[in-house]
C-alpha cells in the first residue's frame, strides 16, 4: 500500500483518561463509544494506554473487589509504543506485530493527535488489497472450543492462554458463538448475593458491532451469556481481503473459518491481516 499514511486511517480526536481514573470509568467509556483502548494522559503528556484486555485481566485478578476503587494506573501499559502521523501505514502494522499490541497512539511533533488500531489497518487492507491472499494461508487452526454452559472462569483461562485470544462456542457440533477479551471485560460482577452467587451486568456486541448493555442476570454467568451468537464465517479458500471486509464492515475483531461441511478449521484475527500486509 505504497503512499498510504497513518493519518489517513487514524481516529481523531482521541478519547483519553488519566492514571487516577478508575477501571470502571475506562470500561464505561469503551462501552459508550464502542472502542477497545484508551490513551492515558497526565498534564497533557501521554503516559500510558489501557485496553479491554487489561480490563479483562483486572476482572480476573481482583475477584469481587469493586472496580470503581481500582485506578487505571495499576493496569495500564506505561510509556506506550507510538507512531508518527506521517509514517507509512505499514510501519504501524510492523510495530503492532513486533510488540503484540492492538493499537498505537499517533503523535505529530510530540503531541497526541490520534490513535490507529488493527481495525483501521484491516479497513485499509480491505479497501486496497483484494485478491492477493487466501484465508487458508493465514488462519490459526488452534482456537479453543467451549460449550455454551462453560463458566466464565474457564473461558477466561482459555482466552489468556490462547495465542489467538479467542474462544469458539460449539453446541451439538455446530458453531453457535464466539468470545473475545472485550466480551469478558464487559461481564462485570457488580454485587454479592447469598451463597456466593453474583449479579452480572452483561454487555456484548450487537450484529452491527456496537456495544450494548444487556439486562442484569442472576447466577453465575456462562459462556452463552457473554458470547457473540451466530458469528459470520469464511471458508479457507476465500480471499483474505473478504475476511478483512467482514471485520471492517461489522466491527468484528476476528472471523471463524469453516469448511464446506461447516466443520471448524480455525480462525482469522486482525493480527493475521497485519502479517499479510507486512509480507508485501
Amino acid at each position: 500500500m505504497s503512499g498510504v499514511r497513518v493519518y489517513e486511517y487514524m481516529s481523531s480526536p482521541v478519547i483519553v483518561v488519566s492514571p487516577s481514573d478508575t477501571i470502571t470509568r475506562a470500561r464505561n467509556l469503551m462501552l459508550r463509544y464502542g472502542i477497545g483502548r484508551l490513551p492515558v494522559v497526565e498534564n497533557g503528556v501521554l503516559v500510558g494506554i489501557i485496553t479491554a484486555y487489561d480490563i479483562a485481566k483486572a476482572i480476573d485478578e481482583v475477584g469481587n473487589k469493586p472496580l470503581d476503587t481500582i485506578p487505571i494506573e495499576l493496569y495500564m501499559t506505561r510509556n506506550p509504543i507510538t507512531v508518527d502521523a506521517d509514517a507509512p501505514i505499514e510501519e504501524a502494522a510492523k510495530l503492532m506485530v513486533k510488540y503484540g499490541i492492538g493499537g498505537l497512539p499517533v503523535l505529530q511533533n510530540g503531541r497526541l493527535v490520534g490513535i490507529i488500531t488493527k481495525s483501521d489497518i484491516v479497513r485499509a487492507f480491505a479497501e486496497k488489497l483484494k485478491s492477493r491472499y487466501k484465508v487458508e494461508n493465514y488462519l490459526d487452526p488452534n482456537v479453543p472450543i467451549v460449550s455454551p454452559s462453560h463458566s466464565i472462569a474457564y473461558v477466561a483461562k482459555l482466552l489468556f492462554e490462547a495465542p489467538c485470544k479467542r474462544v469458539l462456542v460449539v453446541e451439538s457440533g455446530k458453531l453457535v458463538g464466539i468470545i473475545a477479551p472485550s466480551d469478558l471485560a464487559f461481564a462485570i460482577p457488580v454485587q454479592k448475593l447469598p451463597r456466593k452467587a453474583k449479579v452480572y451486568k452483561i454487555a456484548g456486541v450487537s450484529p452491527r458491532g456496537v456495544y450494548t448493555a444487556l439486562p442484569y442476570m442472576r447466577g453465575v454467568a456462562l459462556a452463552a451469556d457473554i458470547m457473540t451468537p451466530n458469528p459470520l464465517t469464511v471458508k479457507p479458500s476465500d480471499d483474505l481481503a473478504y475476511a478483512a471486509r467482514l471485520m471492517a464492515r461489522h466491527g468484528f475483531s476476528s472471523v471463524p473459518v469453516v469448511d464446506d461441511e461447516s466443520d471448524i478449521r480455525g480462525i482469522v484475527v486482525k493480527h493475521h491481516i497485519l502479517r499479510a500486509l507486512i509480507a508485501l
